[in-house]
């Protein structure tokens, strides 16, 4: 207690006297929990009041006093400190961040790893070079949002992960979570949540604005109006989200052709700001209504028209607009408007400016100032310098593309996701619709047998003969369900990655036909004919292999050459190798051979193969081979992917939430597969990393 008032003392002394007005004195309380306690409100009580160098002097102090084993608090005050820092210094601002997501991991506190997980995904959208963290902590959120039941909280990851889906040009995406974003929050208004809430009202306002948003990127302008409209009585008295509304209605009316209606809302929006002399983001309205009507004259090549909103949006660059994104944005036109007049050497100093800012904008935007720059030093006759930013730009520009090719795949992923759930649900609702014909049957003739039973003995006892006849065969029957469904997971689960990279190849040909040259696109014809005709050949087999296996699964032992049966698997899943470039090393006699059923080892080695070929990293080596012993034949499969022991194959094996599910279906089919041919399954972990896989098979 001496020790911490001691240093209470000497933080008073070493700061200055406005510093002792802020700094509270907790020498009076008795435990540190409580001095902490009090140090939180007085943080709070300032960021109530936004006086956030207050917090960020206070905070400071708190974690000078904190125990380093202390992470409950040395997670709250780090926070604090990336909280003050945000709108500062970003970096600074990210590093406390990612001090109080460490810290909130260690104390296992679900609540703050959420809020800076939440807050990082902010950060790392709007802070240049982030890129990997930022699509790592996406993912974690996404996984927040699979399996969290709070509201509130799939609500504040549907409206985190929009901003990052929007930051990566998924705009179908972001427009799906903002709109399950504003399904949440209607809902909880419906239930009276909201009731007396201001701050919740104007979020939803905001919800249904960021939808409208939305749709005016998209072109869509007259539904962009119609979430504008619904958000309008919404927000109150809230400055910023009015100026929004104002700006939105304005810039649409003008897309949409109808100047007239533009300009009641652009006067009502010029006329709110000057009230507003203090309001940052009416200024920054008041430039992006600008800047759009210009780019709306632009477009038509009317460059007289678009100049007077450049030549007023000019008077407020570095005094009322100083953020770095909205003055790029403004060079980026003004120098765009300039290289349509053909006035290149007036142009060149704002595009300059604009790319000085690159790192604050998107990739389409910054794409967008180096297609400008390029184009502008091509009309000074500089073409050394237009060919170097063209060199620039088209990388971009292709990244862009490839980024909008992935998103379309990702859509049709998701839709066939959707569809095999549907029809999942379809098969179990089909099961237990007979399972319940089934009960009641059996309920019907154990009542008649009762009653049969009741006037003659001899018939009853033939009855209960026949209803034993009945149970064995509803026995029989159900085991026969069971093969039935694993058939089809194993035909579902074996075709689809093959079926899936066929289809990603040919999507991919046809978003971008000419990314490929003649050569290129012959050559992945062939990949695509051939994998096409293993996939035929292997569905042929398993719908064969089938057939005979419909009542129940019943092994085949017989020699079996290995080579085969591990060209055959390596043949199907082809295109997934070519697609990450891996390289196969195979160690394989003719005559090395296994007591073994050919179709169970094909499963087992397809499946085994699929999951090396995922773990692998690109360009990554597979490698197959055999050793031999007196009675037995081990078949190896390794890959250069991160580490997978036998302890996590037991762990996947065991997880009851995986037996219900697809998830996990490939170890679950190795697993069961291997048992019935009398193989052994077994992961090793090399001396120099990877995983290794060996496949234990009889000999004699």
């Amino acid at each position: 207690m001496q020790k911490l008032i001691a240093i209470t003392l000497f933080f008073f002394i070493c700061n200055n006297s406005w510093s002792q007005s802020i700094i509270p004195d907790i020498s009076n309380l008795k435990t540190k929990k409580e001095q902490l306690q009090r140090l939180a409100v007085v943080c709070d009580s300032f960021n109530k009041i936004e006086q956030y160098r207050n917090t960020l002097q206070v905070a400071h102090f708190a974690t000078s006093i904190i125990d380093a084993s202390d992470n409950v608090n040395l997670s709250l005050f780090y926070y604090y400190i990336a909280s003050c820092d945000q709108d500062t210094d970003r970096d600074t601002s990210i590093v406390y961040y990612e001090k109080s997501l460490q810290h909130a991991r260690l104390s296992k506190n679900g609540k703050r790893i959420n809020t800076a997980l939440f807050d990082l995904l902010y950060m790392y959208i709007n802070t240049a070079g982030y890129t990997g963290k930022r699509d790592q902590v996406a993912a974690e959120i996404n996984a927040i949002l699979d399996t969290t039941s709070n509201d509130k909280t799939k609500a504040k990851c549907y409206s985190t992960l929009s901003d990052y889906y929007g930051a990566i040009g998924w705009l179908e995406r972001e427009l799906n979570y903002r709109l399950n974003n504003l399904e949440l929050s209607k809902a909880a208004m419906e239930r009276g949540e909201f009731k007396g809430s201001d701050a919740d009202s104007v979020n939803l306002g905001v919800s249904y604005f960021n939808v409208g948003d939305l749709y005016e990127k998209s072109n869509n302008y007259s539904k962009a109006q119609e979430y504008y409209r619904l958000a309008k009585p919404l927000l109150w008295d809230y400055i910023a989200g009015l100026c929004a509304f104002y700006n939105g209605m304005s810039i649409t009316y003008t897309r949409l052709g109808q100047i007239t209606e533009a300009e009641i809302y652009a006067d009502s929006l010029r006329k709110l700001v000057e009230q507003k002399q203090n309001n940052e983001s009416g200024w920054s309205d008041m430039l992006d209504l600008h800047l759009n009507n210009a780019d709306y004259y632009l477009d038509q090549r009317n460059a007289a028209k678009a100049m007077p909103y450049l030549l007023e949006s000019e008077k407020w660059i570095n005094t009322k607009i100083t953020e770095p994104i909205q003055v790029g944005t403004f060079h980026y036109t003004m120098g765009k408007a300039l290289v349509r007049q053909k006035k290149y050497n007036e142009a060149l100093p704002h595009l300059k400016k604009a790319e000085a800012v690159g790192s604050y904008l998107s990739v389409a935007a910054f794409a967008a100032v180096l297609r400008e720059l390029a184009t502008c030093y091509e009309g000074l006759g500089l073409w050394m310098q237009s060919s170097s930013y063209y060199a620039k730009y088209l990388p971009l520009k292709d990244s862009l593309d490839v980024n909008a090719a992935q998103q379309s795949m990702a859509n049709a992923e998701a839709r066939f996701q959707n569809k095999s759930k549907q029809q999942e649900i379809d098969l179990q609702k089909t099961q237990l619709s007979f399972a319940k014909k089934q009960k009641m049957w059996m309920l019907a003739g154990i009542a008649g047998l009762l009653l049969i039973a009741a006037t003659l003995f001899l018939f009853y006892r033939n009855k209960k003969r026949n209803a034993e006849k009945l149970s064995l065969l509803n026995k029989d029957l159900e085991e026969a369900n069971r093969t039935k469904a694993k058939l089809f997971g194993i035909i579902s689960h074996d075709l689809r990655s093959p079926i899936s990279q066929v289809y990603q190849f040919l999507k991919l040909q046809q978003l971008n036909p000419d990314a490929l040259n003649t050569e290129q696109k012959n050559e992945l014809s062939n990949k695509i004919q051939t994998a096409t005709g293993s996939l035929l050949e292997t569905m042929e087999d398993l719908l064969l292999w089938s057939k005979t296996q419909m009542n129940e699964f019943k092994t085949s032992i017989q020699m079996v050459k290995l080579a085969p049966v591990v060209e055959t698997c390596k043949q199907l899943l082809q295109l997934n190798s070519d697609a990450k470039g891996i390289i196969y090393q195979l160690t394989i006699n003719d005559d090395d051979s296994a007591q073994t059923d050919t179709y169970f080892l094909q499963t087992i080695v397809r499946n085994l193969l699929q999951n090396a070929i995922k773990a692998s990293p690109q360009n990554g080596m597979i490698k197959i081979f055999t050793k031999k012993n007196q009675t037995t034949i081990s078949l190896f499969i390794n890959n250069e992917g991160q580490s997978f022991t036998q302890q996590q194959y037991q762990q996947a094996l065991s997880n009851q939430e995986n037996a219900t599910t697809t998830h996990g279906l490939g170890l679950r089919l190795v697993d069961e597969l291997s048992k019935k041919i009398n193989a052994n399954v077994t992961f090793l972990t090399p001396a120099n990393g990877g995983v290794s896989v060996e496949i234990s098979l009889k000999t004699v």
